[in-house]
């Protein structure tokens, strides 16, 4: 994988579902599965039973494409991270950071509970790596040294993450009248990224001026 700017991962059968012959499915048919279930049910709900009647499959016939209910889910935690588009390198990297964690929590909030099994890094997704590079690149040609970009990425998955996972959570419990509900989720996610931006550039320019 080189500069990780390629177009996300894209799932093919992501949208229809049809009942599969023995031999004909491939390991992205069962992922397309399991990102329509976590869309209508969330990801919780996703099981080895549920994506077999779901392609109309034995749920044996499923343990040949992944290995347990563990590896399905890390296999579709990460297609979902396939769907964030990279913004353009054009763009002044403060202006892509913001774009491209926007782009993530829009694409999170339409799968729920893949943000909180995120936050359990796992090493070797490609999706992942590819965003996580991603934001590295950003952050080079913003002028940050290698331990400022680690902990930077860190901080910026720990408010995506967090922040949709709040989200969500409270759009769940919106039917008790006890839960606090808010209108501006939006534009705190927003205020959020420029506080860590703000931040970041006066960490640079302190590093600058000290050198």
């Amino acid at each position: 994988m080189t500069g990780g700017r390629r177009e996300p991962t894209t799932v093919p059968g992501a949208e229809e579902a049809r009942p599969w012959r023995y031999g004909e499915l491939t390991r992205a048919d069962v992922v397309g599965a399991g990102l329509r279930l976590t869309r209508r049910s969330g990801f919780s709900q996703l099981s080895m039973r549920k994506l077999a009647t779901e392609l109309g499959s034995p749920s044996m016939n499923l343990y040949y494409y992944v290995r347990d209910k563990d590896e399905l889910l890390d296999l579709v935690g990460d297609a979902v991270l396939g769907e964030v588009r990279l913004p353009s390198p054009e763009l002044p990297w403060e202006r892509q950071l913001v774009v491209l964690f926007e782009r993530g929590r829009e694409v999170l909030l339409g799968y729920p509970g893949v943000a909180r099994h995120l936050l359990r890094r796992r090493e070797g997704l490609p999706n992942e790596i590819r965003l996580y590079r991603a934001v590295d690149e950003i952050l080079v040609t913003g002028g940050f040294d290698r331990t400022a970009r680690n902990r930077a990425a860190r901080l910026l998955a720990y408010l995506l993450f967090g922040a949709v996972t709040s989200e969500l959570a409270t759009t769940e419990a919106a039917h008790d009248p006890d839960t606090l509900t808010f209108v501006d989720d939006d534009e705190v996610f927003r205020f959020g990224l420029e506080l860590l931006l703000d931040g970041l550039r006066r960490h640079r320019d302190r590093r600058s001026d000290a050198g």
